[in-house]
């Protein structure tokens, strides 16, 4: 019963001391806020011209089987509504390079074996 007494005396006597040190928030500093980056922020990828150019393939060929003339006017490609957004980055000899593509790919959709796994 000694033993118990002992035990439930420190006890208390450290659930007081618990206590006491939780009050001091008035004495203690205030700690730093961290910046918290807003949830909206999203990372810029930076692609290769290379990789512009195939995207810009891709985006021909997917439209070209739509459009009633595969003719594009040289001078004002940049202007046209048939050209995909993705293209507008490119300068001329890369986007006519990939206009052709494009438009190879989707002519040979018809022949699917032409191009394997791009129809």
């Amino acid at each position: 019963m000694r033993h118990t007494a002992i035990i439930t005396t420190a006890l208390l006597i450290a659930g007081l001391t618990v206590g006491c040190s939780s009050n001091d928030k008035n004495d203690a500093k205030p700690e730093a806020a961290t910046p918290k980056a807003p949830a909206s922020v999203t990372a810029t990828q930076v692609l290769s011209e290379e990789e512009i150019s195939q995207q810009c393939t891709d985006a021909v060929a997917e439209a070209a089987p739509g459009w009633e003339d595969w003719n594009l006017d040289i001078a004002g490609w940049k202007d046209a509504t048939e050209t995909p957004e993705v293209c507008k980055s490119l300068d001329n000899l890369a986007f006519h390079q990939a206009f052709i593509d494009g438009l190879d790919i989707a002519a040979a959709c018809d022949t699917p074996a032409a191009l394997p796994g791009k129809c």
